[in-house]
C-alpha cells in the first residue's frame, strides 16, 4: 500500500506525515518540474505540533511520471480537482481507491464522472495547519474527519486509514455531512471575505449578524429542498457557534481575497445556488454573496493584465 498526495499545501503535507507516522510509504505528487526542484532542495516536512517538532520525509514527484496509482488522496482546491485528475489520469488502474478531502461540492460529482472505475471516498476534517516556507507546517489540531464511500464499489474506509493517528469517523452517508461543512462554510466564508473580517467579527456588529443569519435562512430552504437534514439547532445557531470558537482565525476565502488568488465560491456559495435553481428556491443574499465575490475575482484579473 502506498499513498499519493495530489495537492501539496497544508492539509496534503499534514496527511503525508500522518501517513508516515504509522509507516505508510507516501509520495506528494507537485504540480511541475520547477516545484519538483523546490523540493528537492528541503526533502522534508519540518512539523510543529503541541511543543514538539518532528521531521517528515515522504517522496516527491511531479504529475507527469508514468508510475501507476493505486491509492490517491486529493487535497487541491476544489476548482483544480479536475485539472489535476487529469494531469494523473494515466497513472489511475481500474479499481484505484480516490479519496477527495477539500471543501465545497459538485467537484465530486465531476470526478465520479471523469473517472468511473475508480473507488471514490469523500472526507472533511475540522484539522488545523498552516505552512511556513519554506517546509514549516504548523498543525493547529488534529480535529474531526469524517469520511464516506461516493461509489457503491468502496467500502466504508479506504486501505491504510483505519491506522491513521487523528480522530476518523466512518459515515455510510456522506453526503448530509458534506452538506453540513458546505453551509457553514456558506455561512462564514463568503461574508467574512466581503466584510474583511476575521470570523468572530461577522458577530460584532448587528448588520453582519443579520447579514448571517438571511444567509442561514436561505441555505436552510435549500438544502430542506434537496432533502438534506443539517443540524437540529438552527444553522445561525451552528454558524455563530464556529464563529465564535474559531473567533481569531481568518477564513481561507478571506485569505484568497488578501492574497489575491482565486477562492473556491464556485464550489461554495455557487453550488448552494445552482441548487436553489434546480429546487426552485429564491436565494437573494446568497446569490449577492456570489455575484460580489466574483465581481472581486474579475478586478483583481483585470489588475493583473
Amino acid at each position: 500500500m502506498h499513498w499519493y498526495i495530489l495537492g501539496a499545501g497544508a492539509i496534503g503535507r499534514l496527511w503525508a506525515c500522518l501517513f508516515e507516522q504509522v509507516a505508510v510509504p507516501t509520495t506528494l505528487i507537485l504540480r511541475d518540474p520547477a516545484a519538483l526542484s523546490r523540493w528537492q532542495q528541503s526533502g522534508n516536512i519540518e512539523l510543529h505540533e503541541a511543543g514538539d517538532t518532528q521531521y517528515c520525509v515522504p517522496s516527491a514527484e511531479s504529475s507527469d511520471s508514468t508510475a501507476p496509482i493505486q491509492h490517491l488522496l486529493v487535497t487541491t482546491k476544489a476548482y483544480d480537482t479536475l485539472t489535476a485528475l487529469h494531469a494523473i489520469q494515466h497513472r489511475l488502474q481500474p479499481g484505484s481507491q480516490i479519496v477527495l478531502l477539500q471543501n465545497g461540492m459538485g467537484q465530486q460529482e465531476a470526478a465520479l464522472e471523469l473517472l468511473p472505475d475508480c473507488r471514490f471516498w469523500a472526507a472533511t476534517t475540522t484539522a488545523g495547519a498552516w505552512r511556513e516556507p519554506p517546509n514549516r507546517l504548523h498543525c493547529v489540531s488534529r480535529g474531526e474527519t469524517v469520511i464516506g464511500p461516493l461509489s457503491t464499489a468502496s467500502s466504508m474506509l479506504p486501505d491504510g486509514w483505519d491506522r491513521l493517528p487523528l480522530p476518523l469517523t466512518g459515515s455510510p452517508d456522506i453526503l448530509p455531512v458534506l452538506w453540513r461543512k458546505l453551509a457553514i462554510n456558506c455561512a462564514i466564508n463568503p461574508l467574512t471575505a466581503i466584510e474583511r473580517c476575521r470570523n468572530g467579527e461577522l458577530l460584532s456588529e448587528p448588520h453582519r449578524i443579520q447579514r448571517l443569519r438571511d444567509i442561514c435562512a436561505e441555505v436552510e430552504r435549500v438544502a430542506r429542498a434537496a432533502g438534506i437534514e443539517l443540524f437540529e439547532a438552527p444553522l445561525y445557531q451552528q454558524a455563530e457557534a464556529v464563529a465564535r470558537a474559531t473567533g481569531e482565525n481568518l477564513s481561507s476565502m478571506l485569505q484568497d481575497v488578501r492574497h489575491n488568488r482565486q477562492t473556491e465560491i464556485e464550489q461554495i456559495t455557487g453550488y448552494l445556488c445552482h441548487q436553489a435553481r434546480r429546487h426552485g428556491v429564491d436565494t437573494p443574499c446568497n446569490d449577492t454573496l456570489l455575484q460580489q465575490i466574483r465581481t472581486i475575482t474579475q478586478e483583481r484579473e483585470l489588475q493583473d493584465d
